[in-house]
Parts: structure tokens; sequence; C-alpha cells
């Protein structure tokens, strides 16, 4: 017999509603869940006292569009947002943040990590919006991100000063998030298994909000809803993070509702993310309607059957990022109940169809581990699954640019976004599908931890090997152009760069690399035509460069110009603020210099061009010693910066500053003198040998 569904409070039981999103979370990873080796005595507190829904799915593998899902109740193909770059949520589509300001509740995110960064659209609705981690991301693949203590220290105290007031809060949690690095006393007690490490810190962190929020002043009349966006693969079919397929190890997600006065049940039924929204709203006494188009359904209430893939019976997921960003197979499924005969959920099986081209059908019930491929033998089953898939308005799903610091962040994070723009094939052969280039998978991934450790003869083999692999991926290129330059071989990367710029295999991100090596190579006019046809993008990150490229050429003035226009369409974005900083640099305006490269570290300190145009600022403003510390924190930053290293040791020489001036050009003459460099630097050679003779 099926279990009844639990008796919920009546709507608007809850004053406050509290979300609480723990990134990448796997379902089975906590101890409700009945691992033997996690450590999440907070999370299993409140499930002992709450809702445990055991068979909960997302509809995506990504982080923005999971979170979209959740907060809209729609699915990916109706709001938009199909990956984590290049995609907005459109503001056509109500939030939840909207609908309970509507209602009078205060709001407020605190988010964690890049992916949820304010520029995606989550932040409509929302009084505070804090994604305050530095803006801009650093050298190599960095991702701007903070950890749950800080996280949950903001939204304590945000919390704490609208007591007695009805609050809608979101806290989203970075951990157990890629690379797993939990903080001590977690990092030791898990040395051989940091992932779970990472999810004992989340649980920490959730114990803390709650004790010094939450249940802070005496009973509670919050409800308190906590998911995941999606898993994690650990190996599972070959994935070693997330984002490539969509079985139940990155699919699955643990839900848990906690109120003061629910009764304890775990219920077997499945259920799913688009579900959460009009949950919180019931709970909340919100009409639904407040949100029109909402696919999912309060869950305070057994489900219906249904045969379509927006009901309570079916479950849609996607899996697209692969195929966006690097021209792979879409990945798209659908589970649902096959009712076998009367008996309710007894007389049914849990079947979960994945439309790749090599399809598959599984038994969830059966067969957890999507092990046994049941599509050949059971073709009936998968065709009224196959049946049950949207059709889309329009495909592919139009995606905007990625922006080079969207492409670094999210490569950084496992996802190895290339870039938007791809010209995707309408028909995919067996060659395409994701199962057959798990292994080229693992090569991108192992490219990154070979460039992030300085392994760069290897992270160059690696690139070579993608290009060869899948000769049509822009990616490879990019990452060999990538590996090129960090290893000082310029002209060899621009020949790569512009020949996969005459194939049509260069992504944006790439052409922008061209366009910036050209500059820097002294062919600032030929920067300027490729990036020309850019002058009226909307695109910030398009514009940025252009404006580079054209203070380099010298023409300051339409410099300035483009750059402004990018600041207005991403006012937080230090890089514009740097090269506003190079333009005045390059129109000999000191002053403005000096004011462009202090908004740039505002935004972000750890930009080291933004610290040597202050120094170079300063220094014609006659402040030497400011400039000398300007110089030494870029050096600090990038040390392989040979023009910075010889301003530093040039001009702390002749200040008479000799314990900063023996150092650096001791250091200079060495690592200028490398035959690598090819003689670049003979005069200033000179020079710095001349000085260190004088010292």
């Amino acid at each position: 017999m099926a279990t009844p569904w639990p008796e919920a409070p009546a709507p608007g039981f809850a004053r406050d509603v509290v979300l609480v999103t723990i990134d990448t979370l796997r379902a089975d990873a906590v101890g409700f869940a009945g691992h033997p080796n996690a450590e999440t005595p907070h999370l299993d507190g409140l499930a002992a006292r709450g809702w445990v829904f055991e068979r909960a799915h997302a509809h995506s593998v990504m982080t923005l569009p999971s979170h979209a899902n959740l907060l809209t109740g729609r699915l990916p193909y109706e709001h938009g947002v199909r990956d984590n770059a290049g995609f907005v949520l459109p503001e056509s589509v109500p939030t939840a943040a909207e609908a309970f300001a509507a209602a009078g509740f205060r709001t407020a995110a605190f988010v964690a990590a890049f992916p949820l960064d304010a520029r995606y659209g989550l932040d409509r609705g929302f009084e505070i919006y804090d994604d305050s981690y530095p803006e801009g991301s650093t050298r190599g693949f960095a991702v701007a991100e903070r950890s749950g203590e800080e996280v949950v220290a903001a939204a304590t105290s945000w919390w704490r000063r609208h007591a007695g007031e009805p609050r809608f809060l979101w806290v989203h949690l970075y951990e157990p998030h890629v690379p797993y690095e939990p903080p001590e006393p977690f990092s030791t007690r898990f040395a051989g298994n940091p992932y779970l490490g990472e999810v004992a810190a989340a649980d920490a962190y959730v114990g803390r909000l709650l004790q010094e929020a939450i249940l802070l002043e005496g009973r509670s009349d919050a409800l308190v809803v906590v998911t995941s966006d999606h898993g994690e693969g650990l190996g599972d079919h070959g994935e070693a993070t997330h984002g490539l397929f969509a079985y139940e190890a990155t699919l699955g997600v643990p839900l848990v509702l906690w109120a003061e006065d629910l009764t304890p049940a775990r219920i077997g039924a499945p259920v799913r993310h688009i579900d959460v929204l009009p949950t919180m709203l019931e709970a909340a006494g919100i009409d639904a309607s407040s949100i029109p188009g909402m696919a999912g359904r309060s869950l305070w209430r057994a489900p219906v059957a249904s045969v379509a893939p927006d009901t309570p019976d079916a479950t849609y997921f996607e899996a697209l990022g692969s195929n966006l960003q690097r021209g792979w197979a879409p990945l798209r499924g659908v589970v649902s109940r096959q009712r076998t005969g009367a008996g309710g959920e007894n007389g049914s099986r849990l079947l979960k169809y994945i439309a790749l081209p090599r399809p598959e059908l599984y038994d969830l019930g059966a067969d957890p581990g999507e092990v046994r491929n049941l599509h050949a033998t059971e073709a009936g089953a998968a065709a009224e699954l196959a049946a049950l898939l949207p059709e889309e308005s329009e495909w592919p799903p139009a995606a905007g640019t990625v922006s080079e610091e969207e492409r670094r962040a999210l490569q950084s994070l496992g996802y190895l976004s290339a870039s938007g723009g791809l010209d995707l094939p309408r028909i995919y052969g067996e060659e395409d599908d994701p199962k057959s280039l798990v292994d080229l998978d693992r090569m991108l991934q192992t490219y990154v931890e070979a460039y992030q450790d300085g392994r760069l003869e290897q992270a160059e083999d690696l690139a070579r090997r993608t290009i060869q692999r899948r000769p049509r991926m822009g990616l490879g290129y990019s990452n060999l152009a990538q590996v090129l330059l960090d290893q000082g071989r310029v002209e060899e990367a621009l020949r790569l760069m512009i020949d996969a710029e005459r194939r049509g295999l260069a992504s944006p991100s790439l052409e922008r690399q061209l366009a910036l090596t050209l500059a820097q190579t002294g062919r600032a006019r030929d920067a300027v035509r490729l990036m020309e046809r850019h002058a009226t993008s909307s695109d910030p990150d398009s514009l940025n460069v252009l404006g580079l490229v054209l203070a380099e050429s010298g023409d300051t003035a339409r410099a300035r110009d483009i750059l402004l226009r990018s600041l207005e369409l991403d006012e937080r974005n230090p890089r514009a603020r740097q090269n506003l900083a190079l333009a005045a640099l390059h129109a000999g305006d000191w002053p403005l210099c000096e004011r462009e490269a202090r908004e740039a570290l505002a935004l972000n300190p750890a930009l080291p061009l933004a610290w040597n145009y202050l120094g170079i600022a300063l220094f014609n403003q006659r402040r030497a010693d400011e400039a000398i510390s300007a110089w030494q924190r870029s050096v600090e930053l990038d040390p392989g910066d040979l023009d910075v290293l010889f301003n530093l040791a040039s001009v702390a020489a002749r200040a008479g500053r000799r314990e900063i001036a023996r150092p650096a050009l001791e250091r200079f003459v060495r690592q200028a003198s490398a035959p690598a460099l090819g003689g670049r630097h003979t005069a200033d050679l000179t020079v710095a040998r001349s000085l260190l003779r004088g010292l």
C-alpha cells in the first residue's frame, strides 16, 4: 500500500520562509539518507523533525539554470536559462522574491559564488542581493567565491536586523563544490574523502544559521527548505563532477521541509524542484496566481497522476552545457511512473528516459545505479516516455556571448565552457553522444588542473590532444593558445589564433584574446579592425576589449566612449575601469589615470595591471614613493611581468631605495636574459645592468 501523504499545516502558517541551497550536494551524501560516513548532524536533525522527500529531482545539472527553476517554478525551456553562461533570466519571468516582496515580506539573498552573480537576473525582487566576492577574475582559472562562514554571517546579520517582520531569505552555500578543500577540523577528519569534508562543513554552516538566526527568537514561525541545485558524479558513469550527464548521482537532490508544526514524515513519491516555490508560497499564505506560468505544484498535498512533463507525475530534465559550449549532442529526458496495474504506487515503476544518439531507459526502483539500459528490450515504454519530451519553440536555445570572466570562472569550476555563439549542428551521431566523449571531458578537466598547477608542458600536450580528438571544437584552440602565451611563445599563439579565426573555429573569447595579443605585439590597428564589428554590440566584454585596443592604437577619446558604454552595461566590471585607466595613461592625463585605477582596485584589489597603471600615474605626478608601493603590489600579484619589474627596479634605484632596487634589478636581469624571450628586453637590460653597477 502507498504511504498516506502526511497532514500539512493550514496555508499561511509561516511568517518567515528560508530557502537554503547547498551547491553540489548529492542526495545520498547525508546522514539522513543513510550514508555511513557522513557527518551532517544539523541536516539530520531537520530531517528527523520535518518532511524528507526521498525521490526529489532537479531539472538541470548546472547551478544557474537549476536555481532559476527553483526561484521561478518554471522549467528550463519555459524561463529560458539553459546553461551557466550566456543566459540571463528574462525580465518578463516573475520570481519568488517579487511575489514575497509584493506580499509585504522583507527579501534578501546571500550567494557564495560567481555562477549566481546578480548579472544573471536572479536578483529581481530582493531588497538585498549579496554577492560580495571580489569582482573580476584573477590570473588563470580563479573564480570569485566566498566561504559559507562569510555567507552565513551576512545572512544572520540581516535576519536579526529585521526581527519581527515577515522575511524571505535565500542562503546559497558553495560547499561542497569542487575543488574540495574543506576547512579545519573537517580537512583533517575527512583527509581521505574531502568531498564529504565539505559536506560536513556545509552542515556546520547550516547549524550556525539555525542557531544564530532562525531559532534565536525562541519558537520559530519559519518554514525552512533545504535542497541542492544538483549532485556530483564522483566517478559515477565516468563523470568526476557534474554537467555532462544526468544520472541520479547529479540529477537526484535532497529535499527537506522543516517547521515547528510539521509531523515528521518520509515521502517516497517523486517530486521536483519546480514544486518548491508553490510550496513556499502556500506556507506564507501567498496566492500562487501571483506568479503566473508556474509549472510546479504545492507539496502540501499528494500529487495526482498525469501524463505530461509539466505535471506532478513526470519530471523533465536536461544537461545542455556540453551541447551549447562544445557542440556535443544535447541531453534531455524525463522521469515518470509507468502504471503496471491496480495498486497505486505499488502498481507502477519509476522509469527514466534519456534522449541521446544512444538512448537510455532505466527502472530506477529495480536499478538505482542505472547500469541496465532497457531501451532495446522495452521500446514501447521508451516511446511512451519519449513522447513526454516537450517540443522546443526554438532549438538550439539562443545563448548570448560568454564573457572572458565567465569562461575562466566556469572552467575553474569544471564546467569548461568555451564560448557562446557556436554553429551547432542539427543532427548528431553516436560519436557526439557524451557517453562517447567522457574520456575527452576528463582530458579537458585534467588540462585545467595541469594549467592551474603550472605544469604547462603537460597542459600543452593535453590541449593538442584535445584538438586531435575533436578538431572542430573551438575550446581546444582556446586552451592551446592560452598555454602558449603563458610560455612566452607569442608568435606561435598568434599563428594558431589567426588560423582558428580564418577557419571559423574561434570562439568570441578566442577572438578577444587574439585582439589583445595583436595589440600587445604592436599591431593595435589590426586588433581594432578585428574588434570593430562589435562597436554597436550590447556585450560589455567585447566593448571592453575594443576600448582597450583603441587606447593602445592612440584613439583615446573613442576608447573612453566605448569603455564608458561597457560600464553602463556592467557597472561593476573592474577590467573596464582598468582599461579606462590605460586610456587616460595613453592620453597623459595622470590624475584621471590615478582615479580610474583606484576605482578598478576598489572593485578587485588583485589586478596587477591596475596597480601598474596606478604606479605610472603616481610617478608622473612626482609621487615616487607611492609609485614604488603600487609597483611592489603589482609584482607580488604577477611576478612574471617584466615591464612592471623594470619600472619598480629603475625608479627605486634612482630614488635611493637600495633595499628595494637591488633585489628587483637582479631579478629583472636574471629573468629578462632568458633565451625564450628572444632579446625583447635588450635596451632595458642595458639600463638595469648600469643601475646595478651604480649601486
